[in-house]
């Protein structure tokens, strides 16, 4: 089920950038492209005065269409000087219900489907990831979201909005390298347009308003922690190249004994390759979320790295965080604004076999 939400009515400030997205891992996974950029980026409910970006997530991606179109109309509905709404690169959730909102809300919409530092790129109105239609590769059988396209026009279609892509209400824009995710962000700006897109397209897009990079990723404490929900080959092959003991989810106990000889530890629920019902998802979700927390309270983890979206919402909840920056393309390190954890979170899909092998260096 999705998180309860404080009303969104006490958001008074009027932030310079407003960024919601449909989970939790996609908020984060922004928010720290946009703070390598200079910005100040904090996940919370609500915007503090000394905001430049503020995080929404409004936990859309496994609610009904129509539900998710009113969070994301809601959350924009508050004063921001430019907003932007991050959809997944691999067009899975309600990223098209969610535009057919904005649309009837009267907001002229720029869909920009790229992340090519990620190997994700728009050409021609098709999705690739990493050169392979997106409804062909992994993401296109994804347990609980397949996919039934590579090609964004068609999602708009079904949500209702065949009307609005002639007539230019949205477009579809194509970014098959960083020169032209930079000109399709600037079209959203100069035309005034939300950008729906992908990390790489709304760090493009905060680029126009600020781009002062930091120089240093954020340093990560040890011993790490790696907690392993995420179903995609991709996450499992980056576990896999891993020199860390792994674990099952429930052998907590043995997991805290490598902690504390200052390794570094795995934890993976089973795999699986079939289709998952969202129940059945949430609850291996809220167990492995048990187990971590217990790992957490006994005092022995430096970093806490997190691959998949379910998973990371079911560990994180609603607590308020600030991202420092990415430690690697595409994967953001944030603490808890009461807490100095180093938590890195990473989307099942992102990266390549390497991936954390060069966070964990």
């Amino acid at each position: 089920m999705p998180r309860s939400k404080r009303p969104m009515s006490a958001m008074t400030v009027d932030v310079p950038l407003l960024v919601t997205a449909d989970d939790r891992t996609g908020a984060l996974e922004v928010g720290g492209a946009i703070a390598d950029l200079g910005f100040t980026a904090r996940l919370a409910e609500a915007p503090a005065c000394h905001d430049d970006c503020l995080l929404l997530d409004v936990a859309s991606r496994h609610v009904e269409g129509a539900e998710a179109g009113r969070a994301v109309v809601a959350a924009h509905s508050h004063p921001a000087r430019r907003r932007c709404h991050k959809m997944d690169s691999g067009l899975r959730g309600n990223w098209a219900h969610e535009v057919a909102a904005l649309l009837r809300a009267g907001h002229r919409v720029g869909v920009i489907a790229s992340y090519p530092d990620a190997g994700r790129r728009c050409r021609d109105g098709t999705v690739y990831v990493h050169g392979v239609p997106v409804a062909e590769g992994p993401l296109g059988r994804d347990p609980r979201n397949p996919l039934p396209s590579s090609r964004p026009a068609d999602y708009l279609h079904a949500a209702g909005c065949g009307d609005a892509l002639p007539d230019g209400g949205v477009v579809v824009l194509d970014a098959d390298d960083n020169a032209e995710l930079r000109t399709a962000a600037q079209r959203c700006h100069t035309e005034s347009r939300i950008p729906v897109g992908a990390t790489g397209a709304l760090a493009a897009y905060a680029a126009l308003i600020r781009n002062r990079p930091t120089a240093v990723p954020p340093m990560l404490p040890r011993p790490a922690l790696v907690v392993c929900g995420s179903l995609h080959p991709v996450s499992r092959r980056q576990v896999a190249e891993l020199p860390a003991a792994r674990f099952h989810t429930s052998e907590v106990d043995l997991a805290e004994e490598e902690l504390r000889r200052g390794n570094d530890a795995v934890l993976a629920t089973t795999d699986s390759t079939g289709p998952i019902a969202g129940s059945a998802a949430e609850a291996m979700a809220s167990s492995v979320a048990t187990s971590v927390q217990e790992l957490l309270a006994r005092d022995v983890v430096g970093t806490l790295v997190i691959l998949g979206g379910d998973t990371a919402g079911a560990i994180l909840g609603n607590r308020s965080m600030h991202v420092e920056g990415c430690v690697v393309t595409g994967v953001p390190v944030s603490r808890f604004e009461d807490h100095d954890l180093s938590i890195v979170t990473k989307g099942g899909s992102i990266g390549d076999e390497n991936t954390l092998c060069r966070i964990l260096a």
